[in-house]
């Protein structure tokens, strides 16, 4: 029997921050320690949409205080992951070079979709979903996914940009609760829902699931109230509500079930999910909504162990891609060999970071040309725009970028300062490199086993040998080297063969 690996997900919420730890052994996960500290990250987003050194330094603390619990577990075993306000914030770069050290790990940044589809991934594993059709809701701190799938498969993945942060503090900011401040919350969130209504009709899914704080907190109220034993009804929450308006000030609000510490938040959550309820009860016909302990966290535990038992969905998700813009497979395959075995005579160039940028030579190459399918012209930059604004699945918005600037610089001019972003921007242009020559190997589209040539890489310099002979048989190669090394020379690279 295997030892077990531990592994931990970390979850960066406008509201709260989450951390996990798990042990993952034979296929089976056990869960041995879980944090909680709430942190009101998106609360402190400023009128321009800057964090606050106020809300900076108490997400700083905290992440600290995680990194303790974090230092004996191995780097590759642990992911975190921002959501809506790390993706809303202004200077959400500096914060999260200071999040990074502070965590002594990387941070990503998901976006919407990614947050939707990990959500569903953690729910559906709680409730051990089979072959069933679902609804999934989640309500965050500033955003709120919805997710219609059949069993463990995401079909229609939505994010709403309300949450029960965002709704609280533009309708009950000053504390006050009224009929009509309610009604007007719960008017700003079915305007939301109202574009998305089509989508999610009864009869796609059997059994509607809600996760994370608002909707447990709801669920926890209206059972300890003895409204609903085991769900969330509509009837419940209309009785809930009457008490929350009734309060008139969220000072005043008195529910058993509720804790302190979620009460400045509650009310917004609250409209939210009763305007779900109540809109898109004609469709949807939402008569109760089950509660499921798994959330974002657990999502990220399931998608990690997915990775490390090769079921990667990035895999699958770039596979999606190739097919959908008709990439010319066995051209992608010819590349991307070329690209591996040139990256394993240097892989010592890329020391722990081998694996990513490995992953990400690979996918570069399989998704070089799906540009083509806009233009011939200038197609390297119609792929980069098309891998940096497609949804794909499993994908942080870091990896996105970093693998849409890798695909737009692998042919013609090469900008060195499209790099400068990047904290590894040497290792990157190195594979840049990489890429640039693969393809050019294979720009005749030669069904021939193309020889490997050696190289190297130093400061500065490329050096390329071939077989003797084989350049001064193949002309066209040999001019396009001479081009490649125009293009390299200008960005202050030595190219040499």
């Amino acid at each position: 029997m295997n030892s077990p690996e531990t592994i931990a997900a970390i979850d960066l919420g406008s509201n709260s921050f989450h951390m996990i730890v798990a042990q993952h052994q034979n296929g089976q996960l056990q869960v041995i320690d879980r944090v909680k500290e709430m942190v009101r990250l998106g609360g402190g987003l400023d009128k321009k949409n800057n964090l606050t050194p106020e809300a900076m330094e108490r997400a700083l603390t905290t992440l600290e205080r995680f990194a303790q619990r974090l230092k004996d577990i191995p780097p590759h075993a642990i992911r975190c992951v921002g959501t809506k306000t790390l993706r809303t914030a202004r200077n959400a770069v500096p914060f999260m070079k200071q999040a990074q050290r502070a965590l002594n790990h990387e941070i990503e940044i998901i976006s919407g979709f990614e947050e939707a589809r990990l959500v569903y991934q953690g729910v559906t594993h709680d409730i051990e979903a089979q072959d069933q059709p679902l609804l999934v809701m989640d309500i965050g701190g500033r955003s709120t996914e919805l997710i219609r799938g059949i069993g463990q498969e995401p079909q229609q993945m939505d994010s709403l940009t309300m949450g029960s942060v965002s709704m609280s503090l533009r309708h009950f900011g000053d504390g006050i609760i009224s009929h009509t401040r309610m009604a007007q919350a719960e008017m700003d969130a079915m305007t939301e829902l109202r574009g998305i209504r089509k989508q999610y009709r009864q009869g796609q899914w059997e059994r509607a699931i809600g996760s994370s704080g608002t909707i447990r907190s709801i669920a926890r109220i209206i059972h300890t109230a003895g409204w609903s034993l085991n769900s969330i009804t509509f009837d419940a929450l209309k009785k809930l509500r009457k008490q929350v308006i009734d309060a008139g000030h969220i000072n005043a609000i008195e529910l058993e079930g509720l804790k302190e510490e979620r009460r400045p938040v509650f009310p917004g959550g609250l409209a939210i999910l009763y305007a779900a309820f109540k809109s898109l009860t004609d469709l949807m016909k939402i008569n109760e909504m089950l509660v499921s302990d798994g959330a974002l966290r657990e999502g990220v535990i399931y998608d990690y162990i997915g990775r490390v038992t090769n079921h990667d969905i990035r895999e699958l998700a770039i596979d999606n891609l190739m097919q959908r813009y008709h990439v010319d497979n066995a051209h992608a395959e010819r590349v991307h060999v070329m690209a591996s075995a040139l990256f394993n005579q240097v892989a010592s160039h890329f020391n722990k970071s081998e694996e990513r940028f490995e992953n990400a030579l690979r996918w570069g190459a399989k998704l070089h040309e799906i540009g083509l399918a806009i233009s011939h012209r200038k197609y390297h930059k119609h792929s980069a725009y098309l891998i940096q604004h497609s949804d794909i699945p499993g994908f942080s918005r870091q990896e996105q970028r970093t693998l849409s600037t890798l695909v737009g610089a692998h042919r013609m001019k090469i900008k060195s300062s499209e790099f400068n972003s990047f904290q590894l921007k040497p290792l990157l242009l190195k594979l840049a490199v990489l890429l640039r020559v693969a393809t050019l190997l294979h720009r005749g589209r030669s069904l021939e086993t193309m020889p490997v040539p050696n190289i190297e890489l130093q400061q500065g310099v490329v050096t390329l040998q071939f077989a003797p002979q084989w350049l001064e048989q193949h002309a066209l190669t040999r001019n396009d080297l001479k081009i490649e090394q125009r293009y390299l020379k200008k960005i202050g690279i030595t190219f040499t063969y």
